[in-house]
């Protein structure tokens, strides 16, 4: 079973990077200290309505080229129910505790050359210590945008600057964000993970009431056997998942809290 979760650990790592470089650029939000408690929130709550709103199918539906229903594959309740953790983690990498990583500006969106583009696109990102990130644009005639692009991440209220002589370095200054701060977004990551395992389990339901008809003999075509063989698979699938999940929640939830 361990192998199965370094597998599916790794999937769920790779599902989240390529949605992450399809990302529409993040809604602006007004920076206040006072509001900074909220807004952590109110980020990771934006960013899982629209996941929602792209990964919004959690039905498994599996015919044949007559209409007929079969047994789920196996792949596809896998594959949805990563869909599910890779959209987690994608809220999650914009969420910080007491250390910056570069993971941090995984999700933002520059306005350049006359398009929406990754920063990665257009700079690399350097975490230089616990106080201070820089960024070195490629081009410095679009530092600009990556200053303004940066100022704009929802919930975070950092407050970007360029280097002096047109170097295309955007300087940035990290703050320390408060204990009672961190706390309450343990429990915001925890409310959103809970929210990851029930669309997990309902996509196991899904998957589970195609079974239960192919235990009572109504589809045609399934045996018995079958249905029952592919209902462990479902359920074997599923506590991998969770599995995995869990282990992703546990691991954010320890460094937000960490110095």
């Amino acid at each position: 079973m361990g192998h199965h979760i370094e597998s599916l650990d790794e999937m769920a790592h790779r599902d989240s990077r390529e949605e992450a470089r399809s990302r529409r650029e993040e809604k602006k939000k007004k920076k206040s200290k006072k509001a900074r408690m909220s807004s952590s929130k109110e980020a990771v709550a934006t960013d899982n309505d629209e996941e929602d709103n792209e990964v919004d199918d959690d039905s498994i539906e599996n015919v044949d080229e007559d209409g007929n229903q079969l047994l789920p594959e196996l792949t596809t309740v896998r594959s949805k129910m990563l869909l599910v953790i890779a959209s987690i983690e994608r809220s999650f990498s914009s969420i910080r505790g007491g250390e910056a990583t570069p993971e941090l500006f995984d999700n933002v969106r520059v306005s350049a050359y006359g398009e929406i583009v990754s920063l990665s696109s257009v700079g690399q990102v350097v975490i230089e210590d616990a106080q201070r990130a820089t960024i070195s644009c490629y081009d410095p005639s679009v530092a600009n945008d990556v200053r303004d692009a940066v100022r704009d991440m929802p919930g975070l209220s950092l407050n970007p600057y360029l280097e002096e002589g047109g170097s295309g370095v955007v300087i940035i200054p990290i703050p320390r964000v408060s204990e009672e701060t961190r706390k309450e977004i343990v429990k915001e990551l925890g409310r959103q993970a809970e929210n990851g395992r029930q669309r997990i389990r309902k996509i196991r339901r899904s998957a589970m009431d195609i079974v239960k008809k192919g235990k009572d003999g109504k589809l045609e075509g399934i045996s018995k056997d079958d249905a029952f063989r592919v209902g462990k698979d479902v359920d074997s699938v599923t506590e991998e998942v969770l599995s995995v999940l869990n282990d992703i929640v546990d691991k954010k939830q320890k460094s937000v809290m960490e110095d």
